[in-house]
């Protein structure tokens, strides 16, 4: 005999699966969506997520400033916090700033107020460099219904990826997987890290990113920021802010 409970239970269940689900199944359908974009402008992303990283981070610079690239980068308020220079040198060159919360925290292990404020102190962290809809890469690629509101609210745009390098995984891959995914697509956003970790994991970053740049120019594909694919498409993204222009701290 199915029960009042049981129904208001069902209930319950189902429309918490949908506040977890839901806005994964607009990710595929943005993710896809920003696959055809690349595709069609050839375009290569170069994304990184988690920095900046004292030792890591200026080293790509180098990289990327020895090929005339602009990349786009998704950081971390704590790790802001320690080396604010580098988002100004971030910026100074050209880059794209976006945030990527605070502390990192995964939304769907994490209570949904915990996860917005966490969104929230990443943009206050970061309003230096950066405006109030500035790109928002989620941490771990995990939206809420929550988080996903109120990054809609700010009016930002979420910048997903198409082609994972791997340098996160626990079984570190061989550079030529993204390389291969990048020729299969013609054109797509590559998900890397800058954040300190070991010499091997920064040595993996630094020659992907220079195989990647070498592909570019191989395959005739345009090195350019997620913010300049998205305004293929009519979405008008905030560039960041100049140094010094921004909120003082």
């Amino acid at each position: 005999m199915i029960t009042i409970s049981a129904i208001t239970g069902i209930s319950a269940g189902v429309v918490g699966a949908c506040a977890y689900f839901a806005p994964q199944v607009l990710r595929v359908r943005d993710e896809r969506a920003l696959r055809q974009r690349c595709a069609r402008s050839r375009s290569l992303v170069l994304s990184y997520d988690d920095g900046p990283g004292a030792e890591l981070t200026p080293r790509l610079l180098d990289v990327l400033a020895g090929e005339s690239a602009r990349a786009t980068f998704f950081l971390l308020g704590v790790r802001v916090a320690k080396n604010p220079e580098l988002v100004d040198r971030i910026v100074e060159g050209g880059h794209e700033v976006g945030c990527h919360s605070q502390q990192h925290l995964n939304a769907w292990t994490t209570w949904p107020w915990k996860a917005v404020a966490d969104i929230d102190a990443g943009y206050r962290t970061l309003s230096r460099w950066i405006f109030d809809d500035a790109l928002f890469r989620p941490a771990y690629g995990k939206l809420s219904f929550a988080t996903w509101l109120v990054v809609r609210r700010r009016g930002a745009a979420i910048g997903w990826w198409t082609i994972d390098s791997g340098d996160t995984h626990s079984v570190e891959p061989s550079p030529q997987q993204a390389i291969d995914q990048l020729k299969r697509d013609g054109g797509g956003v590559v998900l890397l890290h800058d954040f300190d970790r070991s010499p091997k994991r920064a040595a993996f970053v630094l020659q992907t990113t220079e195989l990647l740049l070498r592909t570019a120019k191989r395959e005739g594909l345009m090195v350019r920021r997620l913010g300049d694919v998205f305004a293929d498409s009519g979405r008008c993204v905030a560039a960041s802010r100049p140094p010094g222009t921004g909120v003082a701290r």
